[in-house]
C-alpha cells in the first residue's frame, strides 16, 4: 500500500482548534485506487505533537525577544539622550495593563534599565526631562531595589556596577537635599543608601560606611525626627565613629525629646569611654550647673582645663560655679584667669562687676539697718558699700568695651556713675 501525504504548504495558525485541524488533514492517507479514508498511525500523530509545542514555543520565545528589544531599545533612547521616549518605552515592558509586559515585568533586567533611565534623569540638566517623574530618587530606588529581588543567580556584575553609580546619586542627592535645608529627605536618601549596602550583593563586602550612618543622623536631627537620629548615632558608636561626637548628638537628641534620665545615663557612659572629649565633659558640665549642682559640675571643668587650659570658657564655667557656691574671691581669681587666656571676654569682666556690685548692695543693707540716730555709724557703712560699688566699675565699664550692643550692661553701669556722682563719665555714656 502506497501511502500519500498531502503537502505542508500555506500554513497559517490562529488558534489552537485550527492547528488540530491542520494535523488532521494534512496526515491522512489512501489506498492507492482507493476511495476509503484510513486513521493514521499513532506514531505519526506523537511526533505532529511534538512539532506543535515546538512552534507553541518558538512563537512564545519570539514575543519575549521582542518585549526585551523593547528595554534595549529604552536603553538605546536613554544613550542618546532622549531621556523622554527612553521613559515611555521602559514603562510599556512593566505597565501590568500591557498583556505583552508580561514577559518583562518580572525580569530583574527591565528593573535595572528602568532604574539607569530615572537616574539619567535625576542627572540631566533638562528642565523638561527633569518633569517626567515625580519623585526620581525614590522611583530609581525601588526600581534598582526590584532589580536586586528579580536576580535569581545573584551577584550580577552589570547590575551591581550601576547600583554603585547610583549609591553616589544617593549621596549626593542627600548632600544637596540637607544643604536645601530640606533635612528629612536628606536623611531619607542617607538611610536609602544605607539599605542598598545591606541588600546580598554588597553585604559579602563587609564595609560599614559609618559616615554615612553619621550623616543620616545628623540629617535627622535636623529634621527633629529624634529617635531615628538616635538609632544612627548608637550605630556610630558601636563602630567607634567620630569618639564622643556621636555620644554628644544622642544626648542631645534625648534632652530633645525630654529624657533627661537618658541623658546623663549617656553622659556618663560616653565620658568612661572617652574622657579626653571635650564635647562630653562640656554636656555634663552644663547639666550639672543647669541642675545646680555646681560641686560636680566643677570636678568635670577641672579635667576639661586640664585637657584644654587656653579655653576661656572652662574658666567662665567654673567662675559661675565657685559664684554659686558662695566662693566669690575664689570665683575672682576664676574669671580673671579666663580674661588673662582671652583678654575680650566681656561675661568675664561682667561677672567679676557684678560681684563687686552686689557686695556694695548688700553692704548699702547693712548702711541702712543702721539707727537713724547713729549718723557717723551710716556714713562709715555707707562708705564701705561705694568702695565696693567703685571696684566693680572698672570690670563693667571692659564689659561695654568688648560687648558694647548690650544695652543691659550699659544701663547698670549708668546707674553706678550716678550712684557715685561721676557725672562726666555719666554724661558722656548718657549720649551714646
Amino acid at each position: 500500500m502506497n501511502r500519500i501525504f498531502l503537502p505542508m504548504k500555506n500554513l497559517l495558525i490562529t488558534n489552537s482548534n485550527s492547528i488540530n485541524e491542520f494535523i488532521l488533514t494534512n496526515f491522512l492517507y489512501f489506498k492507492k485506487n482507493d476511495s476509503i479514508l484510513h486513521k493514521f498511525k499513532p506514531q505519526t500523530f506523537l511526533n505532529m505533537k511534538k512539532l506543535f509545542f515546538a512552534v507553541l514555543l518558538l512563537v512564545a520565545s519570539t514575543m519575549v525577544f521582542a518585549q526585551k528589544g523593547k528595554v534595549s531599545s529604552a536603553i538605546a533612547y536613554k544613550d542618546a539622550g532622549k531621556l523622554d521616549k527612553a521613559w515611555e518605552t521602559i514603562k510599556e515592558t512593566l505597565d501590568p495593563a500591557n498583556p505583552k509586559a508580561e514577559k518583562t515585568i518580572n525580569w530583574t533586567g527591565a528593573w535595572q534599565a528602568r532604574g539607569e533611565i530615572i537616574e539619567a534623569i535625576i542627572l540631566t540638566k533638562d528642565a523638561n526631562y527633569k518633569k517626567l517623574v515625580e519623585n526620581p530618587v525614590e522611583e530609581a530606588y525601588k526600581s534598582y531595589m526590584k532589580a536586586i529581588e528579580l536576580d535569581e543567580k545573584g551577584g550580577n556584575p552589570g547590575l551591581k556596577i550601576k547600583l554603585l553609580t547610583f549609591s553616589n546619586t544617593l549621596v549626593n542627592s542627600a548632600v544637596e537635599a540637607y544643604q536645601a535645608n530640606d533635612y528629612a529627605k536628606a536623611g531619607d536618601y542617607f538611610e536609602k543608601k544605607l539599605a542598598l549596602d545591606k541588600t546580598p550583593m554588597f553585604k559579602s563586602d563587609a564595609t560599614i560606611d559609618t559616615a554615612i550612618m553619621y550623616n543620616a543622623g545628623l540629617a535627622f536631627m535636623n529634621a527633629k525626627q529624634y529617635q531615628k537620629a538616635i538609632t544612627y548615632f548608637n550605630d556610630c558608636t558601636k563602630y567607634g565613629y567620630n569618639g564622643g561626637s556621636s555620644y554628644a548628638q544622642i544626648i542631645s537628641a534625648y534632652q530633645q525629646l525630654g529624657d533627661t534620665v537618658k541623658s546623663v545615663e549617656i553622659m556618663k557612659e560616653a565620658f568612661q569611654k572617652y574622657p579626653n572629649d571635650q564635647s562630653i565633659n562640656v554636656q555634663l558640665i552644663n547639666y550639672y550647673i543647669m541642675s545646680g549642682q555646681p560641686n560636680e559640675a566643677i570636678s568635670y571643668l577641672d579635667k576639661a582645663i586640664a585637657t584644654e587650659p587656653t579655653n576661656s570658657s572652662f574658666y567662665l564655667a567654673k567662675g559661675v560655679a565657685l559664684d554659686k557656691l558662695g566662693r566669690q574671691d575664689d570665683a575672682i581669681e576664676v574669671y580673671k584667669k579666663a580674661v588673662e587666656v582671652k583678654p575680650d571676654n566681656a561675661d568675664a569682666y561682667y561677672n567679676i562687676g557684678v560681684i563687686y556690685f552686689n557686695r556694695g548692695v548688700k553692704q548699702f543693707d547693712v548702711a541702712n539697718s543702721v539707727p537713724t540716730t547713729n549718723q557717723v555709724q551710716y556714713e562709715i557703712e555707707k562708705v564701705k558699700s561705694d568702695d565696693e560699688f567703685r571696684k566693680a566699675v572698672p570690670f563693667l565699664e571692659k564689659a561695654v568695651e568688648y560687648n558694647p550692643k548690650d544695652t543691659y550692661i550699659l544701663d547698670q553701669l549708668k546707674n553706678l556713675y550716678y550712684r557715685l556722682k561721676m557725672m562726666d563719665k555719666f554724661n558722656a555714656l548718657d549720649k551714646k
